[in-house]
């Protein structure tokens, strides 16, 4: 079996169609048919159910498809690392990260490898945190950095910082004095999907027996703060998730209630195969990222309103 093909068959999945797959690669479209056929011949199953609207994968397809994602970048590793000097740090490094955590600890990361480490290729898949277990525990990921704890023996866990939830809106609040009721009444906005902020903010106003009153679910991180930049609401994040709009003053942050609901950020790494030293390399910059997140105030108290209201 050539990789080649492997990786054909990967790009016509994502496309969801040979057509748009030729397209992409370049390669004419029967070319790319035949070396479908040939794959499929060699595995001696069918891979692909093709309709008028398109393809999609089989359930051995589907199989194929996430171990291929797998081979594909660890035969990429090796060739990197392989036409690199015996001491070179060289090769490809899946990392997975939180829409929270893209700039603070994503770019932060890529500024350190190309600085340190520039033959080491970085790829780096932002996930929600089922999204990303599911990814690491697949072998899609080599780390991920998770809000949601994940039980597996087979990865090793080390926390990597603790962080306060706070409430951000476009302009400042009136002081609420943790009022859950009005704190319920100001317009939500939330991701549409379950994950940790979103859970701590359902079991607060669960536990007082209020339904908040949300106005829209967004699974985009980028366009809750759009939106709470424009006043349409108010969310729920960590500093980190709104560090350009809050340097920008195009947002204000407030205790949202007493105790502050926190999250646990931890670093995950695979452990049921040998290591690379790529991979030990980025476990050690993020260990060092997210030490300076830890001794980073980020604002100082009188930045910050208590329970509602802003300074």
């Amino acid at each position: 079996m050539e990789t080649r093909r492997l990786q054909y068959f990967v790009q016509i999945v994502d496309a969801g169609s040979i057509n748009r797959a030729a397209a992409v690669t370049g390669i004419a479209q029967p070319a790319l048919s035949q070396q479908l056929a040939i794959l499929e011949n060699e595995l001696k199953v069918l891979l692909l159910d093709r309709s008028p609207a398109g393809v999609v994968p089989t359930k051995a397809g589907r199989r194929l498809y996430m171990r291929a994602q797998v081979i594909l970048r660890q035969v990429g590793s090796l060739k990197l690392e392989l036409n690199e000097a015996a001491d070179a740090i060289a090769g490809v490094v899946a990392l997975g990260l939180p829409p929270s955590h893209g700039a603070s600890i994503g770019n932060v990361l890529l500024a350190r490898v190309r600085a340190d480490y520039p033959r080491l290729r970085l790829q780096i898949i932002e996930d929600g945190s089922a999204g990303l277990a599911s990814r690491l525990r697949a072998g899609l990921l080599d780390l991920a950095v998770s809000p949601v704890r994940i039980a597996d023996l087979e990865l090793d866990e080390k926390v990597l910082l603790e962080e306060e939830l706070f409430l951000v809106s476009a302009a400042p609040l009136p002081p609420m004095h943790n009022d859950l009721a009005q704190l319920a009444a100001l317009p939500w906005i939330v991701t549409a999907s379950a994950n940790a902020i979103r859970g701590q903010l359902s079991a607060i106003f669960t536990q007082a027996d209020i339904e908040p009153n949300i106005v829209a679910e967004i699974n985009s991180l980028p366009m809750v703060i759009r939106a709470v930049q424009q006043g349409l609401g108010v969310t729920l994040l960590p500093l980190a998730a709104i560090g350009e709009a809050l340097a920008a003053g195009t947002v204000v942050v407030s205790q949202f209630v007493q105790p502050s609901p926190r999250r646990t950020i931890r670093l995950y790494l695979r452990r049921d195969r040998s290591t690379s030293p790529a991979e030990r390399a980025v476990h050690e910059l993020l260990l060092e990222i997210g030490e300076a997140l830890r001794l980073s105030v980020g604002l100082k108290d009188s930045d910050i309103g208590p329970r509602g209201t802003d300074s």
